[in-house]
């Protein structure tokens, strides 16, 4: 039963979907972090200079 859950995980299939998740997770957190701010509103690193 072991084995064949590693053999589950080291498929490249499930690894390439697991990596795709997870930085699709990433850029999804992002877009919601700091995709709601049009140009005027936002906190912009630059606006002070």
């Amino acid at each position: 039963m072991f084995q064949r859950i590693i053999g589950f995980f080291n498929n490249q299939n499930v690894k390439w979907l697991g990596r795709f998740g997870y930085y699709l997770l990433i850029l999804l957190l992002l877009f919601f972090m700091y995709g709601f701010n049009d140009a005027s509103s936002g906190s912009y690193i630059y606006n002070d200079f």
